[in-house]
């Protein structure tokens, strides 16, 4: 099974839990495409958190393809209570149509992460995608809890029978 793992990360949290995701499921056996997206278009915090929330989309430097993969990591940090620009330009950019999506998001306070991954949810349902799991972690946490996060990615890909008690 093909697996892509598309994420934007600033401060290298979500690049961190995509790494640990991306060992994981290899571990098990699946084929993991890791896709960072990447754009010139970022600036200061406030900057940063201003094009968030007002739902800014910004220039990839490439689109990564997924057409091939079955399963699909979703990775955003939270910004001014929403999802990145980069990850909402791909998001809008990009047909999931029949795929299975597992979204998370990693944020500094946690104001704001509900909102986000609830806009996060919308997004993609609405491009076609189909949410088979989702969680949120402190950006300064992921080393420390990853244990428990993997958990819940195995759940969730047992719940959609994509691995077994046993693995793949």
């Amino acid at each position: 099974m093909k697996i892509s793992i598309v994420y934007f990360s600033l401060s290298g949290s979500t690049k961190m839990l995509s790494q640990y995701i991306a060992e994981y499921l290899r571990s098990e056996g699946f084929s993991v495409a890791v896709n960072p997206l990447k754009t010139s278009d970022t600036g200061t915090f406030l900057t940063n958190c201003i094009n968030a929330f007002r739902k800014k989309k910004v220039k990839l430097e490439y689109v990564p393809d997924i057409k091939k993969a079955e399963v699909v990591f979703l990775g955003s940090p939270v910004w001014a209570f929403n999802i990145t620009p980069a990850i909402r330009t791909f998001l809008e950019s990009t047909d999931l149509t029949g795929k299975k999506i597992f979204l998370f998001i990693t944020y500094g306070s946690g104001k704001g992460k509900e909102r986000a991954m609830e806009h996060f949810c919308q997004l993609v349902k609405s491009k076609g995608g189909n949410i088979i799991g989702k969680m949120d972690i402190k950006g300064k946490q992921v080393h420390e809890d990853f244990k428990k996060l993997k958990e819940i990615v195995v759940q969730c890909l047992k719940e959609s029978q994509l691995i077994n008690s046993s693995g793949q």
